[in-house]
Parts: structure tokens; C-alpha cells; sequence
């Protein structure tokens, strides 16, 4: 097991000790390691959450960086594929982002296919037949 070595600050330090002495953990470096354990597992699941993975990509789009935006997208909607209940409203973000992270690497065809699955998903849904109206009006002439 890799050993850590940290700086503490004294009221940190005189708040583990007090945990210490109230009996909650035997020793400090038992109170180190579940509290690194309890951040890793909280930046874990948060990262893995559909909803903050869609903030993540809309400031990695924000930043210029598309390809990092289009991974954040692909996991969240692929998490949320997973769920017993589809939060549409969330479904329906994910796509219109990924809509555009595609037009910005002028993945047109891409952006297209998204759209058709969704409205599989969201057959009634106004603001997917729009941009999928709107690739299509954008189509070259001659194309399919």
C-alpha cells in the first residue's frame, strides 16, 4: 500500500484528534484514509451522475474543447440508457448538445443520426424535428 505524507493544519490536526479521543476511529491514519476514501468515492459518483456529466461537457464545449464535450455527452447518455426511469427533459439536453458539439467538429452526417435515435426516444418531441429540419435544409443539394 502506497504510503502518503501530508501537511496538516493545526485545527485539522486538533479536529481528528478530538475524533480520536470521542472514539469514532482508533487512530489518525484511520481517520486519513476513510476521509480520502469518502472524497474519492463522492468525486466517483458524481462524476458518473448523467446530469453533472452534461455540465461537464457544456463547459468543455464553452472551453473549445469539443472532443472532451462529445466523451462527457456519450457517458451521460449512455448512463442514463441505463436507468429504469428516462428523465426526458435531461434525454432531450444530452441530444441538443451533442448536436452541437458534432456541428462544431462538422460531424453533420453524425448530428443527423443523433437526432433520428432520439426521435425514436421522443417521437412527438418539437425541438427534435426541428433541428432535424434544419440539418436536412442544410443538406448540399444532391444528397440523400
Amino acid at each position: 500500500m502506497p504510503k502518503v505524507t501530508a501537511d496538516i493544519p493545526s485545527e485539522l490536526s486538533r479536529q481528528i484528534d478530538r475524533i480520536i479521543r470521542d472514539g469514532w476511529y482508533p487512530d489518525a491514519e484511520t481517520v486519513v484514509r476513510e476521509a480520502l476514501h469518502q472524497f474519492v468515492d463522492a468525486k466517483s459518483f458524481l462524476g458518473d451522475s448523467p446530469r453533472m456529466l452534461h455540465r461537464f461537457a457544456a463547459d468543455a464545449l464553452n472551453d473549445s474543447k469539443p472532443e472532451v464535450a462529445l466523451k462527457f455527452v456519450t457517458r451521460a447518455v449512455s448512463l442514463l440508457a441505463n436507468q429504469s426511469v428516462t428523465d426526458f427533459t435531461l434525454y432531450q439536453a444530452l441530444v441538443e448538445l451533442r448536436v452541437q458539439i458534432l456541428l462544431v467538429l462538422g460531424r453533420e452526417d453524425d448530428a443527423l443520426v443523433s437526432l433520428e435515435e432520439a426521435r425514436e426516444k421522443l417521437p412527438n418531441n418539437p425541438t427534435v424535428a426541428r433541428w432535424i429540419s434544419r440539418l436536412e435544409k442544410n443538406k448540399p443539394r444532391g444528397e440523400a
